[in-house]
């Protein structure tokens, strides 16, 4: 999906061909050509919305007529039914298809943006070249064997100990007459060899596009870019980046969306108290931000050595302007008409204290309210619905606000 455009216009950054700056998380990877092979990837596009409904369906659709048949779908004595399994309900019709949509995700906000640096003017025609290379050694990163390698021997090992072990926590229903004691049914077997390694192997690949996230800032923050101290949002020019966290929106609800159903499995069946888990929510919650707010925090160190040269340097010129104009309508000496009274781009003394609170109100990473949303709301909405369980959720909606405002 190269693009090729001219800039013809006068301000900074080259009025260069856009085309070999191309990166895209999901597209042309190692797993991306594996399902275009099977069918799942059309020609032409990504197929999100059929891929996650297929998958989905997949590991879904036979535990419930599996459990139809078998009157396991009803409510039972003790709960423990089909639909007692949050789970795996949450795994199959949320978390999985949602991994699948992030791709799609991925795909419409990662190349337009990383373009960006060279429309910003963040890369020069002098840096261009250098920024093409180092796209391009990402691109490599992204095509490696290795890690899906890695990560399908994780899944497969993962597999196999959960065969072994026969974990039964959310694979477990009542037994009937014929089945044989403690042990796993279809239903277990499906969850255990199709459901769990599906969901295993699109987590695991998601956290490896985290990495190659990292990999790219990591690469950006030692590369030469031309950044603004002053640019008004207040990152010198990067606030365009937070926008790749909406990339993993999908993921952190879908994990914190599993992590939830169990806390909510466990307080409707089993008696356990919110208040005795509020630790547990609250940790989640902020571990997932975390996880996502790495990939970007490569830059921070960056951002702030721009912020300190800048602070010296700008606090030097509006030293020497504000100097100078005590020097002339104050004390009445005849100074001049030294150029830096007369620029416009500093204007009066009010608009040259306004230069450089700019400069000091820069933030530390390169992530405001746009981007902390997108992982925070996502992270924590699926918590507070196990919250909602026991207590009211006016009151914990205004809590919330609270604590945010």
């Amino acid at each position: 999906m190269a693009a090729a455009e001219e800039n013809c216009s006068s301000a900074p950054g080259p009025a260069a061909d856009l085309a070999g700056i191309d990166l895209s998380l999901v597209h042309d990877d190692p797993a991306f050509h594996l399902q275009r092979r099977l069918g799942r990837i059309p020609r032409n596009g990504m197929g999100t919305v059929r891929r996650a409904l297929i998958f989905g369906a997949i590991c879904w659709l036979p535990i419930v007529i599996w459990a139809v048949l078998t009157g396991r779908a009803s409510r039972g004595a003790d709960g423990d039914t089909l639909l007692a399994h949050f789970g795996i309900h949450v795994r199959c019709l949320v978390a999985i298809p949602l991994f699948v949509i992030a791709e799609g995700v991925a795909q419409k906000l990662m190349p337009p943006l990383l373009r960006h640096f060279v429309e910003a003017g963040l890369v020069t025609s002098e840096t261009l070249a250098q920024f093409r290379e180092l796209t391009a050694s990402v691109v490599r990163l992204r095509n490696l064997t290795l890690p899906w390698v890695l990560i399908a021997g994780a899944v497969i090992a993962w597999t196999t100990a959960s065969a072994f072990l026969k974990q039964i926590d959310d694979v477990s229903w009542p037994a009937h007459s014929g089945d044989v004691p403690g042990a796993l049914t279809f239903g277990g077997w499906w969850f255990i060899l199709i459901v769990r390694p599906l969901f295993t192997m699109l987590l695991l690949a998601w956290f490896w596009r985290a990495c190659l996230i990292f990999v790219l800032f990591f690469k950006l923050a030692r590369f030469p870019l031309a950044f603004a101290p002053v640019h008004p949002d207040r990152v010198a020019g990067v606030g365009f980046v937070e926008r790749l966290m909406f990339i993993f929106s999908p993921v952190a609800f879908a994990l914190s969306a599993v992590v939830a159903a169990s806390f909510a499995h466990e307080v409707m069946y089993h008696g356990v108290n919110v208040t005795e888990i509020k630790g547990e929510l609250i940790a989640t919650a902020v571990m997932l931000i975390v996880i996502f707010l790495i990939p970007f925090m490569p830059l921070a160190v960056t951002l702030g050595n721009v912020k300190r040269d800048a602070v010296f340097s700008y606090g030097s010129l509006v030293g020497r302007h504000g100097r100078l104009v005590h020097r002339r309508w104050i004390l009445k000496e005849d100074v001049g008409t030294p150029d830096i009274l007369d620029a416009p781009e500093l204007g009066p003394v009010a608009d040259v204290q306004a230069v450089y609170q700019a400069i000091r109100s820069m933030l530390a990473i390169p992530v405001g309210k746009l981007g902390l949303s997108a992982i925070v709301v996502p992270a924590i909405v699926p918590m507070l619905f196990v919250v909602a369980m026991q207590l009211p959720l006016h009151s914990i909606l205004t809590k919330v606000l609270k604590t945010l405002l």
